[in-house]
């Protein structure tokens, strides 16, 4: 009889771990395994594009010009590191992050009286990411991976 039940409970725990596998959204798979595949956005990213809207939804991305290129980059550690374009200020203003979910960065500024800022991040792959900085209006940045 006991073994019996057991035997029950197990079937039951099987057929609802393969109905919930059955319904898993593929978008949800293929953002998990990006951000996976990428080990959390570690690594070196470099801006491709950029987006600044004035405020009305109109704002299109457009190619970064040569003094306005930067690159990002999160280590493991914790750490973050910019190097910016010419045409930049050359002071950083983060360098520390934490990773709070499979969209959203809290950027940690060096001025530890400053408040964090959060980050989202989307389309994520080994190969690229876009984050958008947390702007009253629209503005984000497409990067791809740098090795």
């Amino acid at each position: 009889m006991k073994t019996t039940r057991i035997l029950l409970t197990l079937i039951m725990l099987w057929t609802v771990a393969a109905c919930k596998n059955e319904t898993a959204d593929p978008a949800d798979d293929n953002a998990k395994r990006a951000f996976k595949e990428n080990n959390a956005l570690i690594g070196k990213w470099k801006i491709t594009e950029y987006l600044g809207d004035p405020g009305d939804g109109s704002g299109t991305y457009h190619p970064v010009e040569a003094t306005m290129a930067h690159t990002i980059e999160f280590k493991e550690n914790g750490e973050f590191v910019e190097e910016k374009g010419q045409g930049q200020s050359s002071v950083p203003m983060f360098n520390a992050y934490k990773i709070l979910d499979d969209k959203r960065l809290e950027m940690i500024p060096i001025d530890k009286k400053a408040p964090s800022h959060i980050w989202f991040y989307s389309d994520l792959s080994a190969s690229k990411v876009t984050i958008s900085y947390g702007c009253i209006e629209a503005c984000s940045g497409k990067y791809v991976a740098v090795e």
